[in-house]
């Protein structure tokens, strides 16, 4: 990463900037803004998994990876380590 100057500027510090301008922002926005895109992004998830239900054309073992995948996608967006099975995912 470079500054508008040219010069190079290492990373942990332009994440730290960048962490600190989200916490400042964030501290500004009222809860209820934050509990709502949380809930948003719950029902978009779970809207997913519906049509995926509902899609007559795939057959159960289909349905069931379609499923598979779009709960593995959602906990990696979290960056939630699952561990299932006994596998690590």
């Amino acid at each position: 990463m470079s500054d508008q100057n040219g010069y190079a500027v290492p990373a942990g510090l332009y994440y730290a900037v960048v962490g600190q301008m989200v916490v400042e922002h964030m501290e500004r926005v009222h809860p209820t803004v934050i509990s709502n895109a949380m809930e948003t992004r719950a029902v978009q998830t779970l809207e997913a998994i519906r049509c995926v239900l509902e899609n007559d054309r795939l057959d159960d073992q289909d349905c069931y990876k379609r499923i598979d995948n779009l709960v593995q996608l959602f906990f990696q967006e979290l960056e939630i380590r699952i561990d299932r099975h006994g596998e690590a995912n």
